[in-house]
């Protein structure tokens, strides 16, 4: 491994062997793509994370942000980062042709901010899916798009979402900021938003803000809400800026961890007269929020991902080089020499359980991303219905099953290094307090799950769940066959099966009025969903891998069963070690934790609700 951000082998593996992703070449809306541009983005991305994003992560996390002068000030090293990642256009990869993006599907654009994520105080900066950026994509006005879209694309401009408010928190409808409306068409805004994640930064010449509020006189509901743009600087007709808008930026909070990403507290028409513009629908900012927020869930997975990949790979290297401690082999040998700690199989469980849970997630996300691209591209509607109901079913546990996993990698990450893991000279305990509120940021997770058990499970008359188990059935039987995993075939379809039937216990739930089982084990239920999809793709992946492997193995008249050459050879062909890899990755995940999911099923239909019995003074 020449890196130690993320394994591009195994990104390309899922892309191209496991997704088959040139298949999206074939339609209208990603035929600019081909199968070269895909590898040399991604070489393109790595090489600007190795070159520049990782060397200042450090340096930024410790310098941090500050209020100066009533502007954001970031820290000095972003700002020459800032112009190589604009040069090439990495801000609005994801945004269509049409708008002036560079196109990506979301499964070309997942594995390139992959590459970024490991310096999140940066990469924050630009999690477009859901920052005011899509917003105006999505449902501003030609005109607004116009005005604001070419700058913010380019990344001269940056954008922010501002919804929530102390006394509101999760509960969006709480709000109190007020829009009153001009004679010209245009509001004056007053409120207090505060803890709105990069609502200002030096490294943007204007920022365009999203702002959820409320018109004066609307209901005070959640059908009264509205969403504005706010701009810092509002603009001229002519596209130039005009003067500072009515609004302060009056602190950035200090954090745990993404020290080097500003949260600011902003303070809305102290003055009364701060422009805003009504965007989209006037009453319709829930939906449309939540949109935003939902837009979120692959950029948050695939964050916990590259997180989660820089400090397995920062351990792998870490374990290859730290000698300590005899070979167990040679544990009663008084002479034996120290070998390096990767040999120990404590340490070895560590790494084993890292690898698969990374490359787990990584497909998952990437294949639930897949999911989104052919909803948006196939030309037939039941198609495109169906993999729109996966995507909806999917993208959900990605967030939360790898923000949770994500976090006990890097977990494992600081057991690897020991004591130097939780010392500031690593970088591993940086990664552990930046993807630590990954599982709560924008909505927590007891949020998610409730909408998640309470209406995308059962949504088309639980269709779109039925969808996915046969889909996962279908592929279990194309490749249960294949030497090498058909035992793993057996003990994927269990699970799937033990999935399918949950399913349907937690359906029988709603209709017998026991709403409080799925509601109060709704996070459960996700990672149960999230640890069997998990083990059905690294199924798929190790039939894959048990296929080349041994045609690599035929091509180089190596004898499988003869362990010494075996072994020789894997030392000596990256190719072969990579899918070798891979189908232990997939075993030790089947075997080791995958049976974990029975006990979890078996706690959820306990229907134990000492949760809810228990008196709060009893806690």
């Amino acid at each position: 491994m020449s890196n130690l951000l993320v394994d591009q082998r195994d990104q390309r593996f899922v892309l191209h062997e496991m997704l088959e992703i040139e298949e999206l070449f074939k339609t209208s809306l990603y035929g600019h793509l081909t199968e070269d541009f895909i590898d040399s983005s991604l070489s393109a991305a790595l090489k600007l994370a190795e070159k520049e994003f990782y060397p200042i992560m450090a340096e930024a996390d410790r310098e941090g942000c500050r209020v100066e002068n009533g502007e954001v000030r970031a820290p000095k090293c972003y700002h020459r980062l800032k112009e190589h990642y604009d040069s090439g256009k990495w801000s609005s990869a994801h945004i269509p042709l049409k708008d002036g993006g560079l196109g990506f599907p979301m499964s070309l654009w997942a594995p390139v901010f992959e590459c970024f994520t490991h310096n999140l105080g940066f990469a924050w900066n630009w999690s477009s899916p859901f920052t005011g950026l899509t917003a105006i994509v999505e449902f501003g006005s030609e005109e607004q798009k116009k005005r604001y879209l070419p700058n913010l694309v380019s990344g001269k401009w940056g954008s922010a979402l501002a919804c929530t408010e102390h006394q509101a928190g999760s509960d969006l409808s709480m709000q109190s900021a007020v829009a009153v409306k001009q004679a010209d068409g245009s509001y004056r805004l007053k409120g207090v938003k505060p803890t709105v994640t990069v609502g200002d930064s030096d490294l943007f010449e204007n920022m365009v803000l999203c702002v959820l509020a409320r018109v004066d006189k609307d209901p005070a509901n959640a059908t009264g809400l509205s969403l504005f743009l706010v701009p810092k600087y509002v603009v001229n007709d002519d596209g130039s800026l005009g003067a500072r808008n009515d609004y302060l930026v009056t602190g950035v909070e200090r954090k745990l961890g993404f020290r080097a990403s500003p949260t600011v507290s902003l303070n809305f028409g102290e003055n009364g007269d701060c422009y805003a513009e009504l965007l989209g629908e006037r009453g319709h900012a829930m939906p449309m929020a939540l949109q935003l927020l939902k837009n979120g869930d692959f950029a948050n997975a695939m964050i916990a991902t590259g997180i989660a990949s820089a400090a397995y790979l920062h351990s792998l290297d870490h374990a290859k080089k730290r000698i300590q401690g005899a070979h167990i082999s040679e544990a009663t040998n008084p002479d034996a020499k120290p070998v390096a700690i990767i040999n120990h199989p404590f340490v070895r469980n560590l790494l084993l359980w890292m690898k698969s849970h990374v490359e787990g997630m990584r497909a998952l996300n990437y294949y639930s991303c897949l999911c989104l691209d052919k909803a948006k591209s196939l030309k037939d509607a039941a198609e495109s219905e169906k993999w729109s109901g996966l995507k909806d079913i999917l993208l959900p546990v990605c967030r939360l099953y790898s923000a949770d996993r994500g976090f006990k990698v890097v977990e494992k990450a600081i057991q690897v290094h020991g004591r130097n893991g939780y010392f500031s000279d690593y970088p591993v305990q940086q990664f552990m307090r930046d993807i630590l509120p990954l599982a709560w940021w924008e909505l927590g997770a007891g949020v998610h799950s409730l909408i998640y058990v309470a209406q995308t499970l059962g949504q088309r008359d639980g269709r779109d769940f039925a969808n996915l188990i046969v889909e996962m059935k279908r592929s279990i039987g194309q490749y249960q066959e294949v030497e090498g995993v058909k035992d793993l075939a057996e003990d994927v379809h269990r699970r799937v099966d033990l999935m399918a039937e949950l399913g349907a216990y937690l359906a029988g739930c709603a209709k017998n009025g026991k709403v409080l089982t799925p509601i109060s084990n709704g996070l459960q239920i996700m990672h149960l969903v999230g640890e069997i999809c998990v083990g059905w793709l690294l199924f798929r992946q190790a039939a894959i891998s048990s296929g080349k492997l041994g045609e690599i193995f035929r091509a180089n008249s190596i004898d499988a069963a003869d362990f010494g050459a075996r072994n020789l050879f894997l030392g000596q062909n990256k190719e072969a070690a990579f899918h070798e890899g891979k189908v232990h990755s997939a075993r030790y995940f089947i075997k080791n934790v995958l049976p974990g999911s029975d006990a979890v099923a078996a706690a959820i239909r306990s229907e134990d609700l000492s949760l809810m019995a228990i008196h709060e003074e009893g806690f």
